[in-house]
């Protein structure tokens, strides 16, 4: 009886180790691969704003480490040339999942905020001022 709880501990111990090292490799991928997500989304943003006529194009994407880590975990964060950032994020509200991203002034005040999908100004009709707002707030409080 002895033997058989050793080999069922020996299978459990490898088939934990083969999870823990597909969790920690997936990890190292996603954290080795932000600048390359960071610059295929400032190229498809740059186009959906050459769609809307808008003349403004996004800079390069901010190194990680030049803001708060608090404000690093809301989204990409880009240059907008003219003492501006960007930043672009989701809001979340009423089962909607809205791109959008957010011009911050050098002073930390949120001036626009711009939905980047096809249907994104419906959508940002749609949801309430209040969401809005909290979103406007997490980003100039987090400044």
């Amino acid at each position: 009886m002895n033997k058989l709880l050793l080999d069922k501990l020996k299978d459990t111990s490898i088939l934990l180790a083969w999870i823990a090292g597909l969790i920690i490799i997936s990890c190292l991928c996603w954290v080795l691969s932000r600048s390359l997500r960071a610059d295929f989304l400032q190229r498809s943003i740059n186009r959906a704003l050459t769609y809307t006529d808008d003349s403004r194009q996004l800079g390069a994407a901010l190194a990680p480490g030049t803001l708060k880590p608090k404000l690093e975990r809301l989204g990409f964060w880009y240059d907008l040339g003219d003492d501006s950032r960007v930043i672009v994020f989701t809001i979340i509200a009423d089962g909607l999942f809205l791109p959008c991203a957010a011009v911050v002034d050098s002073g930390g005040k949120v001036e626009e905020i711009i939905p980047l999908s096809g249907s994104g100004n419906k959508l940002l009709n749609r949801i309430s001022p209040g969401i809005l707002q909290l979103y406007i707030r997490r980003i100039e409080h987090g400044l």
